[in-house]
Protein backbone atom coordinates (compact mmCIF):
# COMPACT_ATOMS: atom_id res chain seq x y z
CA UNK A 1 0.00 0.00 0.00
CA UNK A 2 1.49 3.60 -0.99
CA UNK A 3 1.75 6.64 1.81
CA UNK A 4 -1.51 8.12 -0.56
CA UNK A 5 -3.54 4.68 0.18
CA UNK A 6 -2.67 4.63 3.82
CA UNK A 7 -3.56 8.63 4.21
CA UNK A 8 -7.20 7.36 2.62
CA UNK A 9 -7.60 4.10 4.88
CA UNK A 10 -6.31 5.64 8.08
CA UNK A 11 -9.02 7.78 9.51
CA UNK A 12 -11.82 5.60 8.65
CA UNK A 13 -10.03 2.64 10.67
CA UNK A 14 -8.97 5.12 13.25
CA UNK A 15 -13.10 5.50 13.72
CA UNK A 16 -13.67 1.88 13.56
CA UNK A 17 -11.62 1.36 16.41
CA UNK A 18 -13.59 3.34 18.78
CA UNK A 19 -16.06 0.46 18.80
CA UNK A 20 -13.81 -2.09 19.33
CA UNK A 21 -11.64 -0.47 22.31
CA UNK A 22 -15.32 -0.66 24.43
CA UNK A 23 -14.36 -4.34 24.74
CA UNK A 24 -10.83 -3.83 26.08
CA UNK A 25 -9.74 -5.20 29.07
CA UNK A 26 -6.90 -4.59 31.21
CA UNK A 27 -3.94 -3.46 28.44
CA UNK A 28 -1.59 -3.70 31.07
CA UNK A 29 -0.95 -5.85 34.16
CA UNK A 30 -0.52 -3.86 37.46
CA UNK A 31 2.84 -2.64 38.41
CA UNK A 32 3.67 -2.58 34.11
CA UNK A 33 3.29 -0.26 31.33
CA UNK A 34 3.71 -1.48 27.67
CA UNK A 35 5.65 1.29 26.12
CA UNK A 36 5.23 1.39 22.03
CA UNK A 37 7.96 4.37 20.45
CA UNK A 38 10.27 4.46 17.44
CA UNK A 39 13.32 5.28 19.51
CA UNK A 40 16.64 2.81 18.63
CA UNK A 41 19.50 4.37 17.98
CA UNK A 42 22.40 4.66 20.97
CA UNK A 43 21.45 7.97 22.09
CA UNK A 44 17.71 7.81 21.84
CA UNK A 45 18.21 4.73 24.01
CA UNK A 46 19.99 6.32 26.29
CA UNK A 47 17.46 9.31 26.86
CA UNK A 48 14.61 6.72 26.58
CA UNK A 49 16.69 4.90 30.28
CA UNK A 50 16.01 7.78 32.33
CA UNK A 51 12.54 7.71 32.37
CA UNK A 52 12.99 3.63 32.68
CA UNK A 53 14.62 4.06 35.70
CA UNK A 54 12.62 6.23 37.37
CA UNK A 55 9.59 4.20 36.88
CA UNK A 56 11.34 1.11 37.88
CA UNK A 57 12.09 3.12 40.99
CA UNK A 58 8.53 3.12 41.80
CA UNK A 59 8.15 -0.49 41.02
CA UNK A 60 6.51 -0.28 37.62
CA UNK A 61 8.17 -1.89 34.86
CA UNK A 62 8.86 -0.95 31.62
CA UNK A 63 7.33 -3.46 28.89
CA UNK A 64 9.02 -2.55 25.00
CA UNK A 65 7.23 -2.04 22.53
CA UNK A 66 10.15 -0.64 20.15
CA UNK A 67 9.37 -0.36 16.27
CA UNK A 68 12.47 0.55 14.33
CA UNK A 69 12.47 3.53 12.13
CA UNK A 70 13.85 7.13 12.68
CA UNK A 71 10.03 8.93 11.67
CA UNK A 72 8.43 6.87 13.38
CA UNK A 73 6.24 5.80 10.28
CA UNK A 74 6.55 2.02 11.12
CA UNK A 75 5.87 1.97 14.64
CA UNK A 76 2.54 4.20 13.85
CA UNK A 77 1.38 1.51 11.52
CA UNK A 78 1.73 -0.87 13.41
CA UNK A 79 -0.02 1.31 16.58
CA UNK A 80 -3.20 1.53 13.64
CA UNK A 81 -3.21 -2.15 13.61
CA UNK A 82 -3.12 -2.44 17.24
CA UNK A 83 -5.91 -0.14 17.93
CA UNK A 84 -8.32 -1.57 14.97
CA UNK A 85 -7.82 -4.89 16.84
CA UNK A 86 -8.77 -3.31 20.23
CA UNK A 87 -5.37 -4.16 21.41
CA UNK A 88 -3.74 -0.92 21.96
CA UNK A 89 -0.28 -0.50 24.42
CA UNK A 90 -0.58 1.75 27.51
CA UNK A 91 1.36 4.39 26.36
CA UNK A 92 2.50 5.63 22.92
CA UNK A 93 5.02 8.12 21.57
CA UNK A 94 3.33 10.30 18.86
CA UNK A 95 3.74 13.75 17.58
CA UNK A 96 1.48 16.49 17.78
CA UNK A 97 -0.77 15.97 14.99
CA UNK A 98 -1.34 12.01 15.75
CA UNK A 99 -1.77 13.08 19.12
CA UNK A 100 -4.90 15.45 18.05
CA UNK A 101 -6.04 12.82 15.72
CA UNK A 102 -6.35 9.82 18.67
CA UNK A 103 -7.44 12.14 21.01
CA UNK A 104 -10.79 13.77 18.58
CA UNK A 105 -11.71 9.84 17.93
CA UNK A 106 -11.90 10.01 22.18
CA UNK A 107 -9.47 6.94 22.30
CA UNK A 108 -6.72 8.70 24.55
CA UNK A 109 -7.10 8.77 28.57
CA UNK A 110 -7.87 11.97 30.83
CA UNK A 111 -4.52 13.56 32.48
CA UNK A 112 -6.18 16.50 34.56
CA UNK A 113 -5.00 14.51 37.59
CA UNK A 114 -1.48 15.07 36.70
CA UNK A 115 -1.80 18.49 34.90
CA UNK A 116 -3.20 19.93 37.77
CA UNK A 117 -1.09 18.58 40.42
CA UNK A 118 1.82 18.96 38.47
CA UNK A 119 0.50 23.05 37.56
CA UNK A 120 0.97 21.91 33.71
CA UNK A 121 -0.67 25.17 32.38
CA UNK A 122 1.94 26.97 34.00
CA UNK A 123 5.24 25.10 33.55
CA UNK A 124 4.44 23.78 30.34
CA UNK A 125 6.33 25.51 26.91
CA UNK A 126 2.91 27.32 25.43
CA UNK A 127 3.29 26.12 21.98
CA UNK A 128 2.63 21.99 23.19
CA UNK A 129 -0.30 22.73 25.23
CA UNK A 130 -1.77 23.20 21.91
CA UNK A 131 -1.14 19.61 21.20
CA UNK A 132 -1.01 18.51 24.13
CA UNK A 133 -5.00 19.47 25.15
CA UNK A 134 -8.00 18.11 23.70
CA UNK A 135 -11.00 20.55 24.24
CA UNK A 136 -9.16 21.91 27.11
CA UNK A 137 -8.63 18.65 28.68
CA UNK A 138 -4.70 17.55 28.58
CA UNK A 139 -4.60 14.05 27.00
CA UNK A 140 -0.55 13.91 26.21
CA UNK A 141 2.22 14.83 27.99
CA UNK A 142 5.23 15.79 26.18
CA UNK A 143 8.63 14.47 27.60
CA UNK A 144 10.81 17.34 25.06
CA UNK A 145 11.13 19.91 22.42
CA UNK A 146 12.78 19.25 20.19
CA UNK A 147 14.46 21.57 17.28
CA UNK A 148 15.26 20.41 13.90
CA UNK A 149 16.57 23.71 12.12
CA UNK A 150 20.04 22.53 13.55
CA UNK A 151 23.64 22.55 11.68
CA UNK A 152 25.99 20.10 12.92
CA UNK A 153 29.25 20.99 12.30
CA UNK A 154 32.79 19.32 12.84
CA UNK A 155 34.79 21.43 14.56
CA UNK A 156 38.36 19.92 12.74
CA UNK A 157 36.97 20.32 9.20
CA UNK A 158 36.02 24.15 9.91
CA UNK A 159 38.85 25.18 11.92
CA UNK A 160 40.82 24.14 8.74
CA UNK A 161 38.89 26.71 6.17
CA UNK A 162 38.97 29.98 8.94
CA UNK A 163 36.85 28.14 11.47
CA UNK A 164 33.89 30.63 10.49
CA UNK A 165 30.60 28.55 9.74
CA UNK A 166 28.29 30.13 7.16
CA UNK A 167 25.62 31.69 7.69
CA UNK A 168 23.58 31.75 4.22
CA UNK A 169 23.16 29.23 1.93
CA UNK A 170 25.01 31.27 -0.67
CA UNK A 171 28.07 31.46 1.72
CA UNK A 172 27.61 27.46 2.77
CA UNK A 173 27.56 26.60 -0.90
CA UNK A 174 30.69 28.39 -1.34
CA UNK A 175 32.68 27.26 1.60
CA UNK A 176 31.01 23.53 0.18
CA UNK A 177 32.77 24.15 -3.09
CA UNK A 178 35.81 24.57 -1.73
CA UNK A 179 35.56 21.86 0.36
CA UNK A 180 34.73 19.75 -2.51
CA UNK A 181 37.47 21.02 -4.55
CA UNK A 182 39.86 19.86 -1.51
CA UNK A 183 38.54 16.49 -1.60
CA UNK A 184 36.47 16.77 1.64
CA UNK A 185 33.04 15.72 1.70
CA UNK A 186 31.27 18.60 2.76
CA UNK A 187 27.48 17.00 3.53
CA UNK A 188 26.56 14.09 5.41
CA UNK A 189 23.28 13.13 4.21
CA UNK A 190 20.60 10.65 4.65
CA UNK A 191 18.71 9.84 1.40
CA UNK A 192 15.26 8.70 3.16
CA UNK A 193 12.24 10.68 2.91
CA UNK A 194 11.62 11.86 5.61
CA UNK A 195 15.18 13.17 6.22
CA UNK A 196 14.68 14.78 2.79
CA UNK A 197 11.64 16.94 3.93
CA UNK A 198 13.04 17.83 7.07
CA UNK A 199 16.25 19.36 4.90
CA UNK A 200 13.36 20.83 2.70
CA UNK A 201 12.08 22.26 5.10
CA UNK A 202 15.15 24.05 6.69
CA UNK A 203 15.70 25.25 3.54
CA UNK A 204 12.49 27.02 2.93
CA UNK A 205 13.19 28.91 6.81
CA UNK A 206 16.51 29.68 5.02
CA UNK A 207 14.99 31.45 1.78
CA UNK A 208 11.72 32.49 3.08
CA UNK A 209 12.01 33.70 6.68
CA UNK A 210 9.37 32.73 9.28
CA UNK A 211 6.65 35.10 7.25
CA UNK A 212 7.10 32.76 4.17
CA UNK A 213 6.93 29.38 6.59
CA UNK A 214 3.81 30.93 8.09
CA UNK A 215 1.91 31.83 4.73
CA UNK A 216 2.77 28.88 2.93
CA UNK A 217 2.88 25.98 5.31
CA UNK A 218 0.51 26.88 8.32
CA UNK A 219 -1.75 28.75 6.03
CA UNK A 220 -1.28 26.91 3.00
CA UNK A 221 -1.97 30.20 1.28
CA UNK A 222 -2.14 29.78 -2.44
CA UNK A 223 -0.16 32.56 -3.55
CA UNK A 224 2.74 31.39 -1.73
CA UNK A 225 2.76 27.73 -2.65
CA UNK A 226 2.88 28.76 -6.24
CA UNK A 227 5.45 31.78 -5.73
CA UNK A 228 8.61 32.72 -7.29
CA UNK A 229 9.69 31.76 -3.29
CA UNK A 230 9.00 28.53 -3.55
CA UNK A 231 10.60 27.55 -7.07
CA UNK A 232 13.57 29.42 -5.31
CA UNK A 233 12.80 26.64 -2.02
CA UNK A 234 13.20 23.94 -4.48
CA UNK A 235 16.23 25.14 -6.50
CA UNK A 236 18.17 25.50 -3.24
CA UNK A 237 17.23 22.07 -1.85
CA UNK A 238 18.44 20.66 -5.48
CA UNK A 239 21.87 22.13 -5.01
CA UNK A 240 22.35 21.22 -1.29
CA UNK A 241 21.54 17.56 -2.49
CA UNK A 242 24.50 17.90 -5.42
CA UNK A 243 26.75 17.66 -2.56
CA UNK A 244 25.94 14.65 -0.78
CA UNK A 245 28.17 11.62 -1.39
CA UNK A 246 27.10 8.61 -3.21
CA UNK A 247 26.65 6.73 -0.34
CA UNK A 248 23.92 8.50 0.76
CA UNK A 249 20.64 6.75 -0.76
CA UNK A 250 18.68 5.46 2.28
CA UNK A 251 21.39 5.63 4.82
CA UNK A 252 19.37 6.17 8.28
CA UNK A 253 20.34 9.63 10.20
CA UNK A 254 22.50 8.19 12.46
CA UNK A 255 24.94 7.15 10.33
CA UNK A 256 24.84 10.50 8.50
CA UNK A 257 25.52 11.91 12.26
CA UNK A 258 28.50 9.46 12.75
CA UNK A 259 30.17 10.96 9.38
CA UNK A 260 30.22 14.27 11.16
CA UNK A 261 30.91 12.69 14.68
CA UNK A 262 34.13 10.77 12.98
CA UNK A 263 35.16 13.67 10.78
CA UNK A 264 34.54 12.18 7.52
CA UNK A 265 31.82 15.02 6.50
CA UNK A 266 32.00 18.82 7.63
CA UNK A 267 27.87 19.55 7.87
CA UNK A 268 24.49 17.81 8.70
CA UNK A 269 21.16 19.09 8.76
CA UNK A 270 19.31 17.51 11.28
CA UNK A 271 17.42 17.63 14.52
CA UNK A 272 18.99 18.25 17.64
CA UNK A 273 18.61 14.19 18.44
CA UNK A 274 21.72 14.10 16.81
CA UNK A 275 23.56 15.58 19.47
CA UNK A 276 22.15 12.88 21.66
CA UNK A 277 24.96 11.06 18.96
CA UNK A 278 27.62 13.27 20.06
CA UNK A 279 27.41 12.07 24.07
CA UNK A 280 27.64 8.95 23.51
CA UNK A 281 30.48 9.03 21.61
CA UNK A 282 32.08 11.20 24.09
CA UNK A 283 32.09 14.61 22.13
CA UNK A 284 32.10 17.52 23.30
CA UNK A 285 29.93 20.60 22.04
CA UNK A 286 32.15 23.72 20.79
CA UNK A 287 35.34 20.77 21.69
CA UNK A 288 34.73 18.58 18.55
CA UNK A 289 31.67 19.92 17.21
CA UNK A 290 29.50 22.84 16.53
CA UNK A 291 25.57 23.31 16.59
CA UNK A 292 24.33 26.36 14.97
CA UNK A 293 20.85 27.12 13.38
CA UNK A 294 21.25 25.71 9.58
CA UNK A 295 21.45 28.63 7.18
CA UNK A 296 19.13 31.63 7.18
CA UNK A 297 17.05 30.51 9.81
CA UNK A 298 18.89 32.37 13.18
CA UNK A 299 15.95 33.73 15.10
CA UNK A 300 13.80 30.83 14.25
CA UNK A 301 12.81 27.83 16.02
CA UNK A 302 11.03 25.06 14.12
CA UNK A 303 9.65 23.31 16.75
CA UNK A 304 8.38 19.15 16.77
CA UNK A 305 7.78 17.23 20.35
CA UNK A 306 7.62 13.67 21.16
CA UNK A 307 4.32 12.71 23.56
CA UNK A 308 2.95 9.83 25.44
CA UNK A 309 -0.47 8.83 24.77
CA UNK A 310 -2.10 6.61 26.91
CA UNK A 311 -4.82 4.67 26.17
CA UNK A 312 -7.88 4.16 28.68
CA UNK A 313 -7.63 1.10 30.81
CA UNK A 314 -10.36 -0.62 33.35
CA UNK A 315 -7.86 -1.72 35.89
CA UNK A 316 -7.20 0.72 38.44
CA UNK A 317 -3.91 0.03 39.29
CA UNK A 318 -3.25 -0.18 35.82
CA UNK A 319 -4.28 3.22 35.33
CA UNK A 320 -2.43 4.12 38.23
CA UNK A 321 1.16 3.12 36.55
CA UNK A 322 0.14 5.45 33.44
CA UNK A 323 -0.81 7.98 35.58
CA UNK A 324 3.22 7.38 37.83
CA UNK A 325 4.12 7.22 33.76
CA UNK A 326 3.04 10.65 33.47
CA UNK A 327 3.85 12.38 36.45
CA UNK A 328 7.40 11.27 36.17
CA UNK A 329 7.65 12.32 32.59
CA UNK A 330 6.99 15.86 33.54
CA UNK A 331 8.89 15.36 36.90
CA UNK A 332 12.23 18.54 36.43
CA UNK A 333 14.85 16.10 37.51
CA UNK A 334 13.94 13.42 35.18
CA UNK A 335 12.90 16.11 32.20
CA UNK A 336 16.57 17.53 32.88
CA UNK A 337 18.65 14.28 32.40
CA UNK A 338 16.23 13.07 29.63
CA UNK A 339 17.02 15.77 27.54
CA UNK A 340 20.56 16.32 28.27
CA UNK A 341 21.23 12.86 27.02
CA UNK A 342 18.39 13.28 24.56
CA UNK A 343 19.80 16.50 22.85
CA UNK A 344 16.51 18.47 23.36
CA UNK A 345 15.56 20.77 25.71
CA UNK A 346 12.76 20.25 28.33
CA UNK A 347 8.94 20.73 27.30
CA UNK A 348 9.02 23.04 30.62
CA UNK A 349 10.11 26.45 30.88
CA UNK A 350 11.28 26.57 34.32
CA UNK A 351 14.02 24.39 34.56
CA UNK A 352 17.28 25.67 35.18
CA UNK A 353 19.30 25.91 31.79
CA UNK A 354 23.19 25.65 33.84
CA UNK A 355 22.89 21.90 33.60
CA UNK A 356 23.25 21.75 29.95
CA UNK A 357 26.23 21.56 27.85
CA UNK A 358 26.63 25.04 25.07
CA UNK A 359 24.02 23.28 22.56
CA UNK A 360 21.34 22.77 25.03
CA UNK A 361 21.60 26.24 26.37
CA UNK A 362 21.44 27.95 23.40
CA UNK A 363 18.49 25.82 22.52
CA UNK A 364 17.23 27.21 25.47
CA UNK A 365 17.90 30.60 24.61
CA UNK A 366 16.81 30.54 21.31
CA UNK A 367 13.57 29.48 21.89
CA UNK A 368 12.81 32.16 24.40
CA UNK A 369 14.30 34.93 21.79
CA UNK A 370 12.11 33.46 19.14
CA UNK A 371 9.02 33.22 21.13
CA UNK A 372 9.11 36.89 21.59
CA UNK A 373 9.51 37.40 17.95
CA UNK A 374 6.82 35.34 16.28
CA UNK A 375 9.61 33.00 15.44
CA UNK A 376 8.50 29.47 17.20
CA UNK A 377 6.84 27.57 13.88
CA UNK A 378 5.41 23.97 14.07
CA UNK A 379 7.47 21.51 11.81
CA UNK A 380 5.77 20.08 8.93
CA UNK A 381 8.09 17.46 8.15
CA UNK A 382 7.62 16.34 11.99
CA UNK A 383 3.90 16.20 12.19
CA UNK A 384 3.08 19.75 14.29
CA UNK A 385 2.00 22.14 11.21
CA UNK A 386 -0.91 20.15 9.34
CA UNK A 387 -2.34 17.34 9.19
CA UNK A 388 -0.83 13.52 8.04
CA UNK A 389 -2.63 14.54 4.78
CA UNK A 390 -1.40 17.26 4.10
CA UNK A 391 1.76 16.46 5.33
CA UNK A 392 1.88 13.32 3.00
CA UNK A 393 1.41 15.11 -0.16
CA UNK A 394 4.16 17.40 0.86
CA UNK A 395 6.70 14.55 1.60
CA UNK A 396 5.49 12.71 -1.80
CA UNK A 397 6.39 15.76 -3.98
CA UNK A 398 9.21 16.45 -2.22
CA UNK A 399 10.55 12.97 -2.31
CA UNK A 400 10.14 12.73 -5.71
CA UNK A 401 12.34 15.76 -6.74
CA UNK A 402 15.09 14.96 -5.12
CA UNK A 403 15.18 11.66 -6.34
CA UNK A 404 14.38 12.56 -10.31
CA UNK A 405 16.24 15.00 -11.53
CA UNK A 406 14.05 15.65 -14.69
CA UNK A 407 11.61 17.23 -12.32
CA UNK A 408 12.00 20.96 -12.64
CA UNK A 409 11.31 23.11 -9.44
CA UNK A 410 8.39 24.51 -11.56
CA UNK A 411 6.56 21.16 -11.61
CA UNK A 412 7.24 20.57 -8.11
CA UNK A 413 4.94 23.62 -7.04
CA UNK A 414 2.60 22.47 -9.31
CA UNK A 415 2.49 19.04 -7.98
CA UNK A 416 1.97 20.62 -4.60
CA UNK A 417 -0.98 22.34 -6.28
CA UNK A 418 -3.05 19.89 -7.62
CA UNK A 419 -1.76 17.14 -4.56
CA UNK A 420 -3.44 19.75 -2.06
CA UNK A 421 -6.31 19.82 -3.98
CA UNK A 422 -7.02 16.67 -4.23
CA UNK A 423 -7.43 16.40 -0.53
Amino acid sequence: MNSKDLRKTKRGVVIAAVAGLLSVGTAIASGKVEVMHWWTSGGEANALNVLKEALNSQSIAWEDSAVAGGSGTNALQVLQARVASGNPPAAMQMHGEQIKTYADEGLLGDLSEIATAQNWDVVMAPELQRFAKHDGVYVGVPFNEHRHNWMWVSKKIIDQYGGKVPATWDEWFTLADKMKADGVQPLAHGGQPWQEFMLWEDILVGVGGADFHKKAIQELDGASLESDKMVQVFDTFRKVLSYADAGAANRDWNLATAMVIEDKAAFHFMGDWAKGEFTVANKKADVDYLCLAAPGTAGTYVFLADYWGFFPVKDEAARQAQMQMARLTMDPAVQTEFNIRKGSIPARTDIDPKAFDACGQAAIADRAAAAEKGGVLPSLSQNHAQSREVRGVFEDVISSFANNTKLTSGDAVARLKSGLAGL
